[in-house]
């Protein structure tokens, strides 16, 4: 379609279309739509096809130049943004709409485009990465968190004492912050080990039988979990219930065998609970260094990011979470939330899709099954059912986009120093 345009750069990312579609044109879509009118309707008094023109504009001219418009819009949008050489991330938003037939078409078309991106920095950087060697302590103590899980709490006719479970009823007598809107705690486990807190009780509880009544205060710390209690001197009254021994099971090869038919013994058992520890060490040392990958190339390589695609983000954001939630969901929060973490996520697609083309890093085949048959080792499939999986859940063009990510950010560590530290030589 012949169409004049004037491309305006404004802010940023904005971009203004000033269009303009001759009035020939105009006149050509108008005489087409008409044409066909006439031959398509049955007006009452003239056979189809006959009825004159005059008669079918004063009907149908309304409606005519709506699809007239709508027609021309999209035809002379589309050919003046292929014309100009933009690349827009949004819908445009029409200002300014002067039409009537037997006129030139004009308009303003507003929109943002896909941001100019010049690469920085991308490789060369010095990394961390957290150690993920398993200590004999680790392994000790999982499976003690293991045994104890697992074990049976008993009811004892003796007084409490350090190492016991307690049920007891809580009254609160007074409250220094003043931040408990709650007075009473019915049925509170309390277990009396040590702790900051669990101390406290411990010491002030241990010697008392089921039944007793005392008071009890509790300082507790300004960086306690449960803000409630946070840094306040809490004053209670406790009425004990009841007093229970933790029966500790025995590790046997019976123990063992729910958790793998194969081990007997408590040194198998043990390196079973190694190697758990080291995947999922493994798993968080990887993920650590990928992060601060991420957040190196993003520091390094500022640019205007177009607003449209972070309203975008947040609206699809938006309309998941109305899919997989009963409760309602409050927008001005979500936005609020999860504003930050999708002009994190917008910025890293831009720029590794802009490093993989510039690097020429692509997805084989190769890599589709490679990831394919490492899902069905996980899963216990076949490659074919893992395949079939994924292509039915049309996840092959996710698969893609995570298996080049992957690649890229490979790349980039590739081409960097890593060192290992302990976790507590990571910064947050």
């Amino acid at each position: 379609m012949p169409v004049n345009f004037e491309l305006v750069q404004g802010e940023k990312c904005k971009r203004t279309l000033k269009i303009t579609v001759t009035q020939d044109v105009v006149q050509e879509k108008f005489d087409a739509v008409y044409r066909k009118l006439k031959h398509d309707i049955e007006l009452p008094g003239f056979r189809k096809g006959k009825a004159p023109l005059t008669t079918i504009r004063a009907r149908y001219g309304a409606a005519a130049a709506r699809d007239v418009l709508e027609d021309l819009m999209d035809e002379s949008y589309r050919d003046a943004i292929a014309q100009s050489g933009v690349t827009p991330v949004d819908y445009p938003k029409i200002l300014d709409v002067d039409f009537e037939e037997g006129k030139a078409l004009t308009y303003t078309a507003e929109f943002e485009i896909r941001p100019e991106i010049t690469l920085e920095k991308y490789s060369g950087f010095s990394l961390k990465k957290p150690d993920d060697t398993v200590k004999d302590s680790e392994v000790n103590d999982l499976l003690e968190y293991v045994q104890r899980k697992n074990s049976s709490l008993e009811a004892v006719e003796r007084p409490a004492q350090k190492g016991d479970f307690v049920l007891a009823d809580l009254e609160v007598i007074s409250d220094s912050a003043g931040n408990l809107g709650t007075k009473k705690f019915e049925n509170v486990q309390l277990e009396l080990v040590d702790g900051d807190v669990a101390s406290q009780f411990a010491k002030q509880i241990a010697g008392l039988d089921a039944g007793a009544e005392t008071e009890i205060e509790i300082v507790y710390p300004a960086e306690h979990f449960d803000k409630r209690f946070a840094g306040s001197t809490i004053r209670f009254k406790v009425t004990l219930k009841s007093v229970k021994h933790l029966n500790l099971v025995e590790l046997n090869a019976e123990f063992f065998k729910q958790f793998d038919e194969s081990i007997t013994t408590i040194e198998e058992f043990k390196t079973k609970l190694k190697s758990d520890i080291q995947t999922r060490k493994s798993k968080e040392a990887h993920d650590s260094l990928r992060e601060e990958t991420i957040k190196e190339v993003i520091d390094k390589n500022r640019f205007e990011l177009p607003e449209a695609m972070v309203e975008r983000y947040l609206e699809r954001l938006i309309e998941d979470m109305r899919k997989n939630s009963k409760e309602p969901i409050d927008e001005a929060e979500v936005r609020e939330q999860y504003r930050a973490v999708g002009i994190r996520q917008i910025r890293w697609d831009l720029l590794f899709h802009d490093i993989a083309e510039k690097e020429n890093i692509r997805v084989e085949q190769s890599d589709i099954d490679t990831w394919l048959q490492r899902f069905a080792d996980n899963y216990k499939m076949t490659l074919e059912e893992a395949r079939k999986t994924i292509t039915e859940n049309r996840r092959i063009a996710d698969l893609k986009e995570t298996i080049l990510e992957n690649k890229v950010i490979d790349f980039i560590i590739a081409g960097s120093t890593v060192e290992t530290v302990v976790d507590s030589l990571i910064q947050p």
